[in-house]
């Protein structure tokens, strides 16, 4: 996987865009925020060292549902698409399966 740097105040991808990798944070935070009706930006998380942020994009192909804006320097390690589902293809067949379901049932969930 490919590092990623960033620096305060970057956008590393905003709400509706196409996903293309996900983001392993190693060094640094990520205000995660969405619009509201009103058109405001509502911050939602604030992801740190060790977590993942545009996975559920990836993983289900849909646009972004947040904005991710770095807080501080920092970087991250890429997890693109191909990457992604090279991995899947050598993990139990199963195991992806579950995974999507619970995925998409987040999804119908919280949209």
């Amino acid at each position: 996987m490919e590092k990623r740097i960033f620096s305060a105040q970057e956008v590393l991808f905003d709400e509706g865009a196409k996903s293309n990798a996900a983001y392993i944070v190693q060094k640094g935070s990520v205000s995660l925020s969405r619009k509201t009706r009103n058109g405001f930006s509502e911050t939602i998380a604030e992801i740190g060292p060790g977590e993942i942020i545009g996975e559920v994009s990836l993983i289900t192909n849909a646009p972004h549902s947040v904005t991710a804006v770095a807080k501080e320097d920092g970087h991250a390690l890429i997890l693109t698409q191909e990457d992604y589902l090279q991995r899947l293809e050598r993990t139990d067949k199963v195991l992806s399966i579950i995974l999507k379901s619970v995925i998409n049932r987040l999804k119908s969930t919280y949209t």
